[in-house]
This record gives C-alpha cells, structure tokens and sequence, in this order.
C-alpha cells in the first residue's frame, strides 16, 4: 500500500503555471536506490514542514481560541510534530547507507500516518464543530495563504 502526503511542489510538466499540491510517495523514501531514497525524504521533509507549520500557526491556535484551553489532544499532536521534527534534523544528517537510517524512515512514516489519522479523526471534526461558516473559509483562507508561503521552504536543513 503507497501512502501519500500532499507536498507544495511544482509540476515537472508545466514549468510556467503556478505551484500546486502534488502527491508525494512517502513509501519511496524506504524502497529503491540510495538517489530515491534520498530524493523521496526530502520531499516528504518539505510536506511535513509545510504540514506542521500549518497546524502549529493556525489550526491549533484557532481551536484553543474556541475552547479557551489547550487541551490534551492538542498537547499530543504538538508532541507527535516534536518527534516528527526530531526524526527529519536526525535523517537530513544521515544518508541512506547509514546504519540506522531505514529503521529512523519507518519511524517517521508511522508516526506521521498516525499524526495524520488523528488530526482527521480528531482535531478537523472539532474544528468543524466549533467554527462558524465564515470562520472556517476564513481559517480556509489563511492556510491555503500560508502554505503559499511556505513552499519549496522545509524547516528541515539538507
């Protein structure tokens, strides 16, 4: 089974349209030549990044705003971003001939399928719940703005 993410990248077939959410093979980055491997990790550092900035600067914030705490699931989340972060700085000094660095990859794409079934099981319903129409497109807007800022940028150092 292929798990994708959705990285800001631009289309190889059109080099003059605007950027766009392409999907990202984060199974690839365990499987083929160590130039896959390499290739496909970087790709997913720049999902993860733009994903974990995303959460931390506007989804969690905006749903604290709504419940006047910072609850516990929104404490788990930001500890799964943590490891997510921890597990990329260790992999962009690694290359994938390194003892270790296979298992370290199967690490980030289990905590990362975790991450991204809690957020949808979790974190969007409540969003939804508590956000207004016009608060979600705008809170819609905002995202899709930031992520316009942030691609092509991972927080991640290669």
């Amino acid at each position: 089974m292929t798990t994708q993410a959705y990285a800001p990248a631009l289309d190889p077939g059109r080099p003059r349209e605007p950027r766009v959410l392409r999907p990202v093979d984060v199974d690839a980055a365990a499987e083929g030549s160590h130039t896959v491997r390499s290739r496909a990790v970087a790709a997913v550092a720049t999902a993860l990044a733009t994903h974990v900035a995303v959460e931390d600067e506007l989804l969690y914030p905006a749903l604290a705003a709504h419940t006047g705490r910072h609850d516990a699931e929104i404490e788990r989340q930001l500890q799964q971003d943590h490891l997510l972060d921890l597990v990329m700085v260790e992999l962009g000094g690694m290359l994938p001939a390194d003892r270790g660095y296979d298992g370290k990859v199967r690490v980030l794409m289990q905590v990362f399928r975790q991450h991204a079934r809690d957020a949808e099981a979790l974190l969007l319903p409540e969003l939804r719940r508590r956000l207004g129409p016009a608060e979600r497109e705008l809170l819609g807007r905002r995202v899709l703005e930031r992520v316009g800022q942030l691609e092509g940028r991972p927080r991640w150092r290669w």
